[in-house]
């Protein structure tokens, strides 16, 4: 799961052009931490996954949902 929301994070950021560091100061949060989410090393809770999905003006759903390019899970 950690890193379906990780890959989908950071399809997120990057389709939207953020930086690690816009998106953290958007969300109340570190880059560091944005980054260890994003790597898999993180676990966010979901009040968290809300803050960063409207740092990142998408729904949460968009950070949870396994995309169809990701394949599946191992």
């Amino acid at each position: 799961m950690n890193s379906t929301i990780g890959g989908n994070l950071r399809h997120q950021r990057r389709r939207s052009g953020r930086t690690q560091a816009e998106v953290a100061k958007r969300a109340g949060a570190s880059q560091d931490w944005i980054c260890r989410i994003e790597t898999g090393d993180a676990n966010p809770t979901l009040a968290s996954l809300r803050r960063i999905a409207r740092a990142l003006d998408v729904d949460v759903v968009d950070l949870l949902q396994r995309r169809p390019d990701q394949g599946r899970p191992t």
